[in-house]
């Protein structure tokens, strides 16, 4: 019983931490916007943001290596969640095999295929804020972030739910019947819990 209460308090007040700092977000960003790659996890971070701010930009970066069942999952979102979808694609990118890690070219391609169109999206939709769902056990770099922190150019970007568990964002899946994304291919990666750049650009 002391235990299941434990789960209990624990679960709400990860649940009241993650709100509270999507409200301090956006309090503190007049063009604030939200990033997804349609994986399986992110149908619970689009449904806790957007419970908030229903029209707030939701930017995906498609690379151009996304399965046909990422692109159906993110059609169910868009649809589900009447997401105010901005999707971004690399400029003239030609698909090849992916660079291995230590290719020299392997940096290039990630500029090219996910930090040039996300860079190009906050410039569009002049950004002052990026909320992310990025979390601490997934990765040694993430483990060490704080919830708020300022980019270079200015950019306040959140992570309201990095202190989520696994089986924290399980039980909210659950909870609001949401459904569990595919297994996402990120061409940039090249091995799990390994960063794509994205989060060491910002």
């Amino acid at each position: 019983m002391v235990s299941d209460t434990r789960e209990e308090l624990n679960y709400r007040h990860q649940l009241a931490t993650a709100r509270n700092a999507i409200h301090v977000a956006l309090e503190n960003s007049c063009r604030p916007i939200v990033s997804t790659k349609f994986s399986e996890e992110s149908a619970v971070f689009l449904h806790l943001v957007t419970q908030v701010k229903a029209d707030i930009p939701v930017v995906w970066v498609d690379t151009g290596y996304n399965t046909r069942a990422t692109r159906a999952f993110a059609d169910e979102l868009h649809q589900r969640l009447d997401l105010n979808l901005k999707t971004y694609e690399p400029h003239d990118h030609t698909i090849t095999f992916p660079p291995a890690l230590d290719d020299p070219e392997h940096a290039e391609f990630t500029h090219e295929v996910k930090i040039e169109p996300f860079q190009r999206a906050l410039q569009e939709l002049q950004a002052d804020g990026w909320l992310s769902s990025i979390r601490r056990y997934q990765s040694a770099h993430r483990s060490k972030l704080p919830t708020f922190h300022t980019a270079s150019n200015g950019l306040l970007k959140a992570s309201p739910i990095l202190e989520w568990t696994a089986d924290t964002v399980a039980r909210y899946r659950l909870e609001h019947d949401l459904p569990e994304g595919p297994s996402c291919f990120d061409p940039t990666k090249g091995e799990a819990f390994r960063e794509c750049g994205l989060h060491l650009s910002a």
